[in-house]
């Protein structure tokens, strides 16, 4: 609870200090541009944060999304139904996700490892089937997923709602959610308390590709074409706000608002350098620097509670 009360309060005080110094920040329009860019990566987010909680790590959700565009818009311009590589695309980065939970919560490989081969080859065969060129000109009933809008904000805004809502919901008001909680905090205890932690690793991970391909499939409506390159970096962006938010990489401890409230702050100050003419090169520096504080006061709070036990 102190990070996310400490959260809002940075929040606002960021949001107050760049309404003073830019007459651009809260003006309608630049506000609706910032919920718009991060309402797919609060898609990753919330169903991430659970993964995250139960002690499990991926890197492939770049290439996943990558992946799941490629194969829709290559189905669609040789002459497929859109409903139907749509339904195609998502089948395959859920199966891909699930491929993911199987070697590490089963095989018991190495997370990080694992899923780092994954990215791999999802952006190895993305390239290879396109040559680095996207297939392009979708179907208009297609582009409305993507580019509609609704007071104001493009439609997948409401869909990171939803999802935020569901997975929140998931979290703490099921017993699915304390099986997470307990998972990621000891796997050993849990099983031993009859919770089956290889199935729930298996489920997290499918789920996390579940929602990568819902992802590819948006990027591809929005832009009207999909790109192997159609994210740069939006897993490791997510992990950091998770982070930032107050999700433990041990496993067994945040929560969805946190990681949103980290989301929102790295999205803000991503804002402000575009706001106050500062070169974009610096932005990775800014939130990289946020992320190490983040780390090392998760680290610094690991160490007093061990001392404490």
């Amino acid at each position: 609870m102190k990070r996310i009360l400490g959260l809002v309060l940075i929040n606002l005080v960021a949001i107050f200090i760049l309404s003073i110094t830019t007459p651009y920040f809260l003006t309608r329009d630049n506000l609706v541009v910032l919920i718009d860019n991060m309402s797919l990566e609060m898609v990753a987010l919330s169903g991430y944060t659970l993964l995250l909680i139960g002690g499990y790590f991926d890197l492939s959700i770049d290439g996943v999304v990558a992946l799941c565009g490629v194969v829709f818009g290559l189905l669609v311009n040789n002459g497929t139904q859109w409903t139907v590589a749509v339904l195609a695309a998502i089948i395959l980065s859920t199966a891909i996700g699930t491929f993911n939970g199987i070697i590490v919560a089963k095989v018991h490989i190495n997370g990080l490892i694992a899923t780092l081969t994954t990215w791999w080859i999802c952006i190895g065969l993305s390239l290879g089937m396109t040559k680095a060129l996207s297939p392009y000109g979708f179907p208009p009933a297609f582009l409305l997923l993507g580019q509609s809008r609704i007071f104001g904000f493009r439609s997948f805004v409401i869909y990171a709602l939803i999802a935020v809502i569901l997975f929140s919901v998931i979290l703490h008001m099921t017993r699915t959610g304390a099986h997470i909680y307990a998972s990621g905090d000891n796997k050993t205890a849990s099983e031993l308390m009859g919770i089956n932690t290889e199935k729930l690793g298996i489920w997290m991970y499918g789920l996390v590709g579940f929602l990568a391909g819902f992802i590819g499939i948006m990027t591809a409506s929005r832009l009207n074409a999909a790109s192997p390159f159609a994210v740069d970096g939006m897993a490791l962006r997510v992990i950091a706000a998770i982070v930032i938010g107050g999700v433990s990489l041990n496993g067994g401890k945040g929560t969805i608002i946190g990681g949103l409230l980290g989301l929102l702050l790295m999205h803000i100050l991503s804002n402000a350098i575009i706001q106050l003419g500062i070169s974009p090169y610096w932005q990775r520096v800014v939130l990289g620097s946020i992320l190490l504080g983040a780390v090392l006061t998760e680290r610094i709070h690991f160490v007093r509670r061990k001392r404490n036990v």
